[in-house]
C-alpha cells in the first residue's frame, strides 16, 4: 500500500513538473513517457521498483532545477548566457544548465531492451517537432 502511494505521489509531482517547466511539445512526449513507464513497472520487484523510483526522483529533481534556472534566466534574476562572462566554462555550464536533458558518455553500453526504449523515445520526439 505504502509503495503504490509512493509510487502516486512521484507520478504526480512529475506531471506537476512537466506542467510548469515544459514547453507543450516536450510535456506532451514527456507526460506520455510517465505514464507508459510507471504502467510497465506496476508489477516490478521490490529491488526493481527501488532503482526505478530512484531513477524518476533524479529526473524530477533535473527537471524541476532546469526549469527553475531558466525561470530565473528569464526574469534576469541571473545572466544569460549570452552576457559576457569572461569565463568560456561558465558559459557552457550555462548553456547546459539552461536547457532539458543530459548527455550520455560514449563509454555507456545499454542491453537490448535499453536500445529499444532509446529507439522509441527518439521516434517519439521526432514527431513532437
Amino acid at each position: 500500500m505504502a509503495g503504490r502511494i509512493k509510487a502516486l505521489s512521484l507520478y504526480k509531482s512529475i506531471l506537476r513538473a512537466h506542467d510548469k517547466f515544459l514547453p507543450h511539445s516536450m510535456r506532451q512526449l514527456g507526460d506520455a513517457y510517465v505514464k507508459s513507464e510507471f504502467r510497465l513497472h506496476k508489477g516490478a520487484k521490490p529491488e526493481q521498483a527501488a532503482q526505478f523510483f530512484t531513477e524518476w526522483e533524479n529526473y524530477l529533481g533535473h527537471v524541476e532545477q532546469t526549469g527553475r534556472e531558466k525561470q530565473s534566466m528569464d526574469l534576469g534574476l541571473v545572466d544569460s548566457p549570452s552576457s559576457p562572462m569572461g569565463s568560456s566554462d561558465r558559459i557552457t555550464n550555462q548553456n547546459r544548465g539552461s536547457s532539458f536533458g543530459k548527455d550520455i558518455a560514449e563509454n555507456v553500453e545499454f542491453n537490448e531492451e535499453q536500445e529499444g526504449q532509446l529507439g522509441k523515445l527518439r521516434e517519439e520526439a521526432a514527431k513532437a517537432k
